[in-house]
């Protein structure tokens, strides 16, 4: 144990999105506690920008985007590890994109001295990584009012090792240590609670579909949760809806709104400034919508020297921005399929990311999950909740609990149970032990009762699958109370191959007796299954190899 005179370190949770990134810590009451930036926003846009010979970043930085774009840099989160490419290059509205010697994109900025002297100033993504996580680290110091001794940092799924090492070569660059990079779906598990009964010996199985909504795309993926470890089991992304997409939606509408009342229409005058300011507004108009039956939306100056002030109801946004919904719906229900689950197997839906805040697009999701527990932050805050996952992933390693030195994503599992494993009942009964995706190592026991004069207790190991769910019957509910009971009888799984079958004799047994039958299921995937009478202590075992 180190000693009390041993100063505590300070360890922060980073989440750094395309779009906005937030920094967490866990504060003396043991939650999670965003760091406001300089301006007192607990989000601070991911842009640098250029002006003179000065560098601004964060929110300064956005507003620079409205009339300084060429010299305002964005987008450059998903810009690592990647060559350039004409896609590459036309990705962002903002600072012009060229290759570098290297292949390598790289954004370029004009600075200018007090002396009227220009020099262009190349940034690579690394780059630019550099500078802003330099700068996120800066305001956590002074936030705090002391130094920050490491982080553990949020990456998108689909990032690969290159990616990883260009955030982690950033976070070095500027004396960041960096104790661990989780997968985002993991670290909006950890801020949900998912994992927290690690301790317990009847630690629950939770299968989780994680619903992340970003500014420039989303990611649904299917993570497996036993006793404080963590099975990325799949995962879908798709660029068809987003924050940024959703916003076009209500840039369109209010830009009709200001060519009636001032016969400009912005987005065909060539100008992009007035489209870039009513942009920046729609961000706003939409966050309120989350929490409000309606909206305003109003822009200064926005075009001819006209101002523009507008407003919105939900109804109206839903009806206009409906139809972006539906390629999310599309993924979740692929991410599952490919997962092999069915969705009555989701035992819960996690919802995070600034965009997942809209109502009419939570329920979408939800209804394709009725029997699965929802979480979503009350608050509406879901665009903090990856940073916070982060932070708790920190305390843990400040306690202890989770060893940093296993490095990326400790505490998620490659390994796990690929098939459902239990007893096997009947010829269509299955009981569960150890469920699919269980990380291993695993290990369970079940109590197990002997019929009525019994001397032998029969032990049939199997592997299982999901039973469908029964067709739904909309002929009305007058047998709604047999349905209910129906649905609590219903057999989740049936055996699907016999692995072992063993018998314990037991002399002595009598209406009261119990055999306990342990599943452990190890790192090489043999599965060991004991059953022990606990009076007599006889036991019988079976090891079943990898499948």
């Amino acid at each position: 144990m180190a000693s009390s005179s041993t100063p505590k370190k300070t360890y922060i949770g980073l989440s750094v999105g395309n779009h906005n990134s937030v920094i967490a810590i866990i504060n003396k009451e043991h939650r999670a506690e965003v760091i406001a930036n300089e301006d007192g926003e607990h989000k601070t846009p991911t842009y640098i920008a250029f002006s003179g010979e000065e560098e601004y970043h964060g929110s300064q930085a956005k507003h620079q985007f409205v009339r300084n774009a060429q010299n305002t840099i964005q987008g450059f989160r998903d810009l690592l590890g990647k060559p350039y490419s004409e896609e590459v290059a036309k990705h962002t509205g903002s600072a012009r994109i060229e290759a570098n010697g290297e292949g390598k994109p790289e954004f370029v900025v004009t600075m200018e001295n007090d002396e009227g002297e220009s020099r262009e100033l190349r940034l690579g993504a690394e780059n630019a990584m550099q500078r802003y996580v330099g700068r996120l680290k800066t305001t956590a110091e002074e936030y705090l009012g002391r130094k920050i001794d490491g982080a553990v940092l949020a990456h998108p799924v689909g990032f690969g090792d290159s990616q990883k090492k260009a955030m982690q070569a950033a976070c070095q660059a500027v004396g960041l240590e960096l104790l661990q990079m989780i997968p985002e779906p993991v670290a909006c598990a950890l801020q949900y609670g998912l994992g927290n009964d690690a301790s317990h010996d009847d630690a629950k199985d939770t299968v989780a579909l994680v619903v992340d909504v970003g500014g420039t795309g989303a990611d649904v993926s299917v993570v497996g949760v036993h006793g404080g470890l963590f099975t990325l089991v799949d995962s879908v992304h798709t660029d068809s809806v987003s924050g940024e997409i959703i916003d076009e939606v209500l840039v369109k509408h209010f830009a009709a709104e200001f060519k009636k009342q001032s016969g400009i229409d912005v987005l065909e005058q060539g100008d992009l400034r007035p489209i870039r300011k009513l942009r920046q507004a729609v961000e706003v108009t939409k966050r309120t919508l989350s929490s409000a039956t309606a909206a305003p939306c109003a822009v200064e100056s926005l075009a001819g020297g006209m101002d523009f002030n507008g407003s919105v109801n939900r109804t109206r946004f839903d009806i206009m921005a409906g139809k972006t919904y539906a390629p999310l719906v599309d993924a979740v229900a692929k991410v599952v399929a490919q997962a092999g689950y069915t969705p009555a197997q989701i035992d819960q839906v996690l919802l995070c990311g600034g965009a997942a805040r809209i109502r009419k697009l939570q329920s979408k999701v939800i209804a394709l999950f009725p029997e699965a527990t929802v979480l979503r932050d009350d608050a509406g805050e879901l665009d903090e909740i990856i940073a916070s996952g982060c932070a708790e992933q920190a305390a843990l390693i400040a306690q202890g609990i989770v060893d940093p030195s296993s490095g990326d994503a400790a505490g998620v599992q490659a390994k796990a149970v690929a098939k459902p494993l239990g007893l096997q009942m009947s010829a269509d009964k299955l009981v569960p032990v150890l469920l699919k995706d269980t990380p291993l190592p695993a290990s369970r026991t079940i109590k197990v009762s002997l019929p009525a004069g019994e001397k032998r207790a029969y032990i049939a190991i199997s592997e299982g699958e999901p039973v469908p769910p029964p067709a739904e019957d909309n002929e009305g509910d007058e047998n709604d109370e047999e349905a209910a009971e129906e649905e609590k009888e219903r057999i989740l799984y049936r055996p699907s191959k016999l692995l072992a079958e063993m018998v314990l004799e037991i002399d002595d047994a009598d209406e009261n007796t119990k055999v306990l039958v342990k599943f452990f299921v190890g790192t090489d995937s043999k599965l060991t299954v004991t059953a022990t009478e606990p009076v007599s202590g006889k036991s019988i075992t079976a090891e079943i190899p990898s499948q």
